[in-house]
């Protein structure tokens, strides 16, 4: 049975530690071509270490351009950004009924398909349409990130109780390989180790 997305959260949090990747959008310029039906963004992020990182990116609105940043900055060590692909995505404002403020909440639901098919749906509430939209693209992004990081960590282990010849382990890091597997998108990376398990 696989686990539900905050509980591999959590499990990615307890085995990567300090290596786990949380990225800050600090600011982005949007650039709109609206007769070509194309954007582009510039986008400045931190990771947790406070290293500053830029990306550039393009495609048919704000989400799909930074996203395109996103797998163009990360993609080639983590190949599975290249197999995941959106499959929802939506905004709904939240209005205050509290006075007569203009100030809302606006919620960002971002959905996306892994290699096999199955859906992971990301939610996130911030002071602005736009600001929701791109946090709920970096979550997911974190997320299948992390998830190849952790079933790399997971395989290292492994191996090494495998050397140790401790059993018991040797079952907790496989039964826990298994549930990171159905919960991220098969990649080049996670082929390459399954093949040399076999």
């Amino acid at each position: 049975m696989a686990l539900n997305q905050d509980k591999m959260l959590g499990l990615m949090k307890e085995i990567l530690q300090d290596e786990y990747l949380e990225l800050v959008v600090e600011e982005y310029r949007m650039e709109e071509r609206l007769a070509e039906g194309r954007s582009q963004i510039h986008c400045r992020l931190k990771n947790v270490n406070g290293d500053a990182i830029e990306i550039e990116g393009a495609g048919v609105g704000t989400i799909d351009a930074l996203f395109d940043a996103l797998q163009k900055h990360l993609g080639e060590d983590y190949p599975s950004l290249n197999s995941i692909r959106f499959s929802q995505f939506s905004i709904r404002g939240l209005i205050s009924s509290e006075g007569p403020s203009t100030k809302a909440e606006a919620e960002a639901t971002v959905g996306i398909l892994n290699s096999e098919g199955r859906e992971f749906i990301f939610q996130t509430q911030q002071p602005s349409v736009s600001r929701a939209g791109i946090q709920a693209t970096v979550d997911a992004t974190e997320y299948f990130v992390n998830s190849e990081k952790t079933y790399v960590k997971l395989h290292e282990i492994l191996q090494h109780y495998q050397e140790e010849g401790r059993t018991d382990l040797v079952e907790k890091y496989t039964d826990l390989m298994t549930q990171v597997v159905q919960n991220t998108s098969y990649s080049e990376v996670v082929e390459k180790i399954r093949a040399s398990m076999s």
